[in-house]
């Protein structure tokens, strides 16, 4: 049975609790919305499972000054989502950032993302 389809707008709250948030809460976070089985995996190299993944947002949610990701693309069919979202971020000392973030995923059947694959690059905004 597939989950229920999400929107856009929850997709963003999702992303947006992995980096902003209580550093202190971020089990429970991982817990609710990733899969026991969480995967994830970066074009280019890198593994992240639920323990690292826990560990990771934790990391996020201390240092993250700021993180604005709205969502321009998404498309859904059964358990599997694709996003595609640009993103301001400061993260810790570094000046701001901006990219482009390309994720994939399967849902769990409670709609946990459990196999992610992500894609981001830099993009200059100044560009447009």
């Amino acid at each position: 049975m597939s989950p229920p389809q999400i929107t856009a707008r929850e997709f963003e709250e999702w992303l947006n609790g992995a980096f902003i948030g209580d550093p202190k809460d971020a089990r429970e976070y991982c817990t609710r919305t990733m899969s026991p089985n969480y995967l994830r995996f970066s074009a280019g190299g890198g593994r992240t499972d639920f323990e690292r993944a826990v560990e990771k947002v934790t990391l996020f949610r201390t240092i993250c000054r700021k993180w604005e990701a709205p969502v321009k693309f998404i498309v859904q069919e059964g358990n599997k989502i694709a996003v595609r979202c640009t993103v301001s971020m400061i993260i810790g000392d570094s000046p701001e950032q901006n990219m482009e973030l390309m994720f994939k995923a399967e849902r769990d059947d409670e709609g946990r993302f459990e196999n992610v694959w992500e894609l981001s690059k830099p993009i200059d905004k100044t560009a447009d």
